[in-house]
């Protein structure tokens, strides 16, 4: 198979954060909450967020398409993959699989930034460690939650890149965690498009934002020594990106 090589995010694009607030993943760390009481816990704050999020699919124009695509997390738990271009995109991922719980994972810099991180735990989001033992930290957790029809979102792209429609290069962890635990990925693409008034683009916030759901995609069975197939994965993540970059020219084109 031909691999597509897709850029790297440049340095300069990744946005800078105020991570002071550092974590020690070296002491006991709980990643997700599906605990009773945490489902209490977020009513309010999940109430909130609901009405800011109507208003901002208001605000975008949001559109989803392609939701009988979701079908599938009533039966197991999934894994569910999109570019990140928008503040809202993860936002809007969490909109669309109600009332089915998502959790996301996010870069660790980003739960080490002052108050952030309360924020994050609210909209059951979890970091993974930047030790270089992100992935085993988190395998477990991830695990879990699918068994309990839990479903988690991955940024594969790894850094958010604002208006971009340029698909990154994948990092391989949701690829990875979806054969580990034998969880269908599900990948949904965000097409951002300049709004015009008299035939003139306003201005870079000014934007419609559509998000299209795609076929989800199965994962190579697991292997009998445990080795995981690279060659397979690897196929598995050029088809989701793909799949992201067709989608984004034909609705350009559109």
């Amino acid at each position: 198979m031909n691999k597509r090589i897709r850029p790297e995010i440049a340095r300069e694009q990744i946005i800078q954060v105020n991570n002071s607030k550092k974590i020690d993943f070296d002491k006991p760390f709980k990643f997700i909450y599906m605990d009773w009481w945490y489902d209490i816990v977020v009513i309010f704050p999940f109430l909130i967020s609901y009405m800011i999020t109507i208003g901002a699919a208001v605000f975008f124009s949001f559109r989803s398409y392609g939701r009988k695509n979701l079908r599938i997390l009533r039966r197991q738990g999934c894994i569910t993959i999109s570019n990140h271009c928008h503040y809202f995109d993860t936002v809007f991922a969490n909109f669309v699989v109600l009332p089915r719980a998502l959790h996301t994972a996010v870069a660790q810099r980003n739960f080490e930034v002052p108050y952030a991180r309360r924020l994050l735990r609210w909209h059951r989001a979890f970091p993974i460690p930047a030790n270089g033992r992100g992935l085993a930290m988190i395998s477990d957790p991830v695990g879990e939650a699918l068994k309990r029809k839990h479903h988690i979102h991955f940024l594969p792209e790894g850094e958010l890149v604002m208006y971009s429609q340029t698909i990154h290069r994948f990092k391989p962890g949701a690829f990875i965690l979806s054969w580990r635990h034998q969880a269908p990925i599900i990948p949904m693409v965000y097409i951002i498009k300049r709004r015009k008034w008299r035939g003139r683009e306003m201005g870079p916030a000014w934007v419609t934002i559509k998000q299209v759901i795609g076929e989800p995609l199965f994962p190579p069975p697991l292997t009998p020594d445990g080795t995981v197939p690279t060659a397979e994965l690897d196929a598995m993540s050029d088809r989701a990106a793909g799949w992201m970059e067709q989608t984004i020219a034909l609705h350009h084109r559109g």
